[in-house]
């Protein structure tokens, strides 16, 4: 449990020792898996040490990383509100890929690395505040990934090309991509799943052909990055503005799914998922808001919660409204810990979140709201469907009875 001295058992939960012991990576769900994270790691950290000395020199230097570093932050600031919305993909940085491999194209192994490292802080600033060992580890996926794909470039390509033209090294190009994206793809993946959709994968092809072309401008021909920049800005807002919203049908004074329209997706989704979690959330005291404040503020409230749970999660994510205060949440591909850390983040910003009344003499007064969060996840807590909405249900009301104002997960 969180937000409270009990566990997410119900028990009483012990006094941790320090800041240490209270981090999320200590509560990866296998030993094994623990280990693989800390070795990727430490092992990108000391290849990056390593490789930046026995690595030559690259194609361009100072101009370059600057270059690189504007136009992955100009962009993704754009881009920010469309990221967020997107779903899973294999590569880590996302829309940042094709700014990350020109790096390793055409920077020193430590810059690129930086490049990298830039790419995730900005995510997690951001985008989408995961937790932050998973953050840590993906960078540290990603780093790897550059130095194998600069590594192979260092062996293959001339010391110092003019140009990155030549019809040969545009085919070395392709496999240096090709390096990047199967390196990244395959370290995360064992970590995240590999399961994701055709739609995902042609978006990381078309993010390592866009880094192919853009590390060819910046050697031969600077001017045409600032173009490539905003194409990758048009198509990337572009696609998310095409993309089907959750929201039709639709409740009418929340914008969500209705309960109704939230269980006819949610199954078409469940079935593709092998893994998936999903959030029930309780409005505590709804009726006491109704009484005191009237209707129409109650009703103000639950569209600031749905709001509050679109901004926080994904555009594949399922959002619906089950009756009275109660809300549903389904996270395809999201395991329970990772669920876990999406329904606190919640539980916050409901709790800060505050519905202006209107008051005698001018006086501004707030209306406040807080809700009780069950998570539930396939396989730890069911297979169906149906069994782990009800194991949510079940840890909400268990949310309810131990005080309300927190995140519960199902025993």
């Amino acid at each position: 449990m969180v937000g409270d001295p009990a566990t997410a058992g119900g028990g009483p939960r012990r006094r941790s020792p320090g800041v240490v012991a209270n981090w999320a990576l200590w509560r990866v769900r296998t030993r094994a898996l623990l280990a693989f994270v800390l070795c990727v790691d430490v092992l990108a950290l000391a290849a990056t040490v390593l490789v930046a000395v026995l690595l030559p020199r690259p194609l361009t230097g100072v101009t370059g990383f600057a270059v690189l570093v504007a136009g992955l932050l100009g962009c993704a600031e754009l881009c920010r509100s469309a990221e967020r919305e997107r779903g899973e993909t294999l590569l880590g940085p996302g829309f940042g890929t094709p700014w990350v491999f020109a790096g390793a194209v055409v920077l020193p192994p430590a810059p690129a690395v930086v490049l990298a490292v830039v790419s995730g802080a900005h995510g997690w600033l951001r985008v989408r505040r995961r937790p932050l060992y998973r953050q840590v580890f993906e960078v540290a996926a990603t780093a790897l990934a550059v130095l194998l794909a600069g590594g192979f470039l260092a062996a293959t390509v001339p010391m110092h090309p003019s140009s990155l033209g030549d019809l040969r090294l545009m085919g070395l190009l392709v496999v240096a991509a090709l390096v990047f994206a199967g390196a990244d793809a395959a370290i995360t993946g064992a970590v995240r799943g590999y399961r994701v959709g055709i739609s995902a994968v042609l978006f990381d092809v078309a993010m390592a052909a866009l880094g192919i072309a853009l590390a060819w401008a910046v050697v031969d021909s600077p001017l045409i990055v600032p173009l490539l920049a905003a194409a990758l800005v048009v198509l990337h807002r572009g696609s998310a503005a095409a993309r089907p919203k959750a929201g039709s049908p639709a409740d009418a004074g929340t914008g969500a799914l209705t309960a109704s329209a939230w269980w006819d997706a949610a199954r078409v989704s469940a079935v593709s998922a092998p893994v998936f979690s999903v959030l029930v959330l309780d409005l505590d005291r709804f009726g006491e808001v109704n009484d005191h404040h009237g209707r129409s503020v109650g009703d103000a409230v639950l569209r600031a919660i749905a709001g509050a749970l679109r901004d926080e999660v994904r555009s594949g994510d399922l959002v619906g409204r089950s009756g009275g205060g109660e809300f549903a949440v389904l996270l395809p591909g999201t395991s329970r810990f990772d669920a876990l850390a999406i329904a606190e983040r919640i539980r916050l910003r409901v709790a800060s979140t505050a519905v202006a009344l209107k008051a005698p003499y001018g006086s501004p007064q707030f209306a406040w709201a807080t809700v009780s969060v069950g998570v539930a996840a396939r396989p730890a807590d069911g297979d169906a469907l149906a069994a782990v909405f009800g194991a949510a249900a079940k840890a909400v009301r268990r949310a309810k009875s131990a005080g309300r104002n927190r995140t519960v997960c199902a025993e």
